[in-house]
């Protein structure tokens, strides 16, 4: 279907693959404070309905949701915008149907995909490390960091980006200086041959094909 309206395949990977990658980077980021608020004195692990409270707890449910949400409604206005270039003359009640369609055909939600990654939470938290978790997380200060942490990802990348261009440009510099020299070794430039004399000419045939 979306092929047919002409959405792009890869825009929908994209948008896909944009949500999973920030949504394990937050989960990295925001498990690793969590397990350093304790040391587990056991190794039991902890129950789905504790990872669950966790990762309400970390925001990850509300941020996965709200990502998914974000991608269909990029993927619906994609849609739309190829379908009215193909068909300029489309009254509204024939837009509204189109929309109809994505409204009523959602993309898959957390829930859809919580199964596939409790067990990850269980095998390597133990239930004392998820507890912790979750009683940091719903702390004031756990509740400031959740709050503060997309204001320092964009700060990072504000003030970072200009400075890992300018060191991206400097290593792309010294790895062609270096690689230039390295070629040179391996291929010295030979020295240019002297030219043939004309004394060799001279010994060539004459016109009428006898030799002087």
């Amino acid at each position: 279907m979306i092929a047919r309206l002409g959405v792009p395949v890869q825009l929908c990977n994209v948008l896909l693959c944009n949500v999973l990658l920030c949504t394990v980077l937050l989960c990295t980021m925001m498990c690793g404070a969590a397990a350093a608020q304790v040391v587990a004195l056991d190794s039991t692990p902890p129950s789905r309905a504790q990872v669950l409270a966790l990762m309400s707890a970390m925001g990850v449910q509300q941020n996965i949701d709200a990502s998914l949400r974000a991608t269909q409604n990029k993927v619906k206005l994609a849609a739309r915008s190829s379908f009215e270039k193909k068909n300029p003359g489309a009254d509204a009640e024939t837009l509204k149907k189109l929309d109809a369609v994505f409204d009523g055909t959602p993309l898959f939600t957390f829930d859809d995909i919580a199964e596939a990654v409790v067990p990850a939470y269980q095998k390597n938290l133990s239930a004392a490390d998820v507890q912790a978790g979750i009683d940091f997380y719903t702390s004031e200060p756990g509740k400031r960091l959740l709050e503060k942490i997309p204001v320092i990802i964009r700060a990072s990348n504000e003030q970072g980006g200009q400075l890992v261009q300018q060191k991206l440009k400097d290593y792309s510099l010294a790895l062609e200086r270096k690689l230039e020299a390295f070629q040179s070794q391996v291929n010295p430039q030979k020295p240019s041959e002297a030219p043939q004399s004309k004394a060799a000419d001279d010994t060539s045939k004459t016109t009428d094909g006898k030799s002087k």
